[in-house]
């Protein structure tokens, strides 16, 4: 009885986490609406880029952003360098970046914090080095403030997929398609959990600087914006364009890193995380931030009670079968990932389900024993560098 209780729980949660939390969204969205007002509008803006050793690519992003047809009077570029050893200042302002800050190296989010105190805009924009975006991003972005209520504003990211690339490229693509689908369906109901670094705005008056270097600086950032009382929107139409990875140890370390960072965060919202502070968003971060990051317990429960329940009575081997032939195929998918064999999809989906679970698992398991990530590192990858 024990075990048919916990397979029915874990089987409910990870269905609620992928299935019943957008759709509860989406119902919501067509009961209860909010739109938002969008129109154009140009307000003094301050893009801000924290670089720790991007010598490879600042050049290519400071040209990025001076290519933009935002009025050039009104746009300041601020490089803020956290440490970086390799020529990454030098460049910055050989490709004609406003200012350019040689800070000590301190950590992402303390780099942008002086990236704020020497800007003049508005708007304050925050970008990543290797995230490169069209000309009219910017104006796009901005629109959006139309509306008094928008406190900050998270772009799309779209990840790059080479035709050729492996199950990792494939499965990081699919995993921000998903997110795309949760972000969309959470602005229509009011704000989103969290932007992406990559790229976000952020109304100057709603930014808050915060003292936690092993947290998030998107997350962080961002949602002090719901806190004090703003809508953090969405905006499908501000595109960004993000390299891959492409190695599957490289990006589970990565996504352990980013979890820790992220989960710590979260925790970091305190009364932020009450419905009676901050409304629907609490719920959000609950299901959509927090909750997701245990799946993994969830389906290691669900295989134990499935084994227990066989063992029992053999008529539940129609829950058990399966579960053990999607962790053949991901087993399958991992063994076979630099092949072509690699690049079929009831091989790489599996695979990426696992190892984007693993990693949260493992996150969840290095919060609590103590570990914290202080500091940010730049990891190679196909087509340009991820923020580790």
């Amino acid at each position: 009885m024990t075990a048919l209780v916990v397979a029915i729980a874990s089987a409910a949660l990870v269905a609620w986490v992928y299935a019943g939390y957008p759709l509860s969204l989406a119902l919501l969205g067509r009961l209860r609406p909010r739109p938002r007002r969008r129109a154009p509008l140009v307000l003094p803006l301050s893009v801000i880029v924290a670089a720790h050793d991007e010598v490879g690519v600042i050049a290519e992003k400071v040209a990025n952003v001076l290519a933009s047809d935002y009025p050039a009077p009104l746009l300041e570029l601020i490089v803020a360098s956290d440490g970086s050893e390799d020529g990454t200042v030098e460049a910055a302002r050989r490709a004609g970046a406003t200012l350019v800050l040689d800070l000590p190296r301190t950590g992402k989010l303390m780099a942008l914090n002086h990236g704020v105190e020497a800007a003049s805009g508005e708007v304050l924009v925050f970008t990543d080095a290797d995230s490169m975006f069209e000309p009219g991003t910017l104006r796009r972005l901005v629109s959006n403030f139309a509306d008094e209520r928008v406190g900050g504003v998270a772009a799309n990211v779209v990840r790059v997929v080479e035709e050729d690339g492996r199950p990792v490229a494939r499965g990081e693509g699919l995993y921000w398609r998903y997110e795309r689908l949760l972000k969309r369906l959470e602005d229509r109901v009011g704000s989103v959990v969290s932007a992406s670094g990559h790229l976000y705005a952020v109304r100057r008056s709603f930014f808050t600087p915060s003292a936690q270097t092993a947290g998030t600086d998107d997350f962080l950032i961002s949602s002090a914006v719901v806190r004090q009382g703003g809508r953090l929107a969405f905006d499908e139409q501000a595109r960004v364009l993000v390299a891959t990875p492409e190695e599957g140890g490289t990006e589970l370390r990565r996504k352990v890193r980013v979890m820790n960072r992220g989960l710590r965060s979260a925790m970091a919202l305190g009364d932020g995380l009450l419905p009676t502070r901050t409304g629907l968003y609490a719920f959000e971060v609950v299901f959509h931030k927090l909750l997701r990051r245990f799946v993994g317990f969830f389906l290691v429960a669900l295989l134990a009670s499935s084994v227990a329940l066989a063992a029992s009575d053999p008529t539940w081997w129609l829950l058990l079968g399966p579960q053990l032939v999607f962790y053949a195929l991901a087993a399958a998918g991992g063994l076979l990932a630099h092949t072509r064999w690699g690049r079929l999809k009831p091989l790489w989906i599996p695979y990426f389900f696992c190892l984007a679970n693993g990693a949260a698992a493992l996150a969840v398991l290095s919060l609590l024993a103590g570990v914290r990530f202080e500091r940010w590192e730049p990891v190679g990858m196909r087509g340009g560098v991820a923020r580790g």
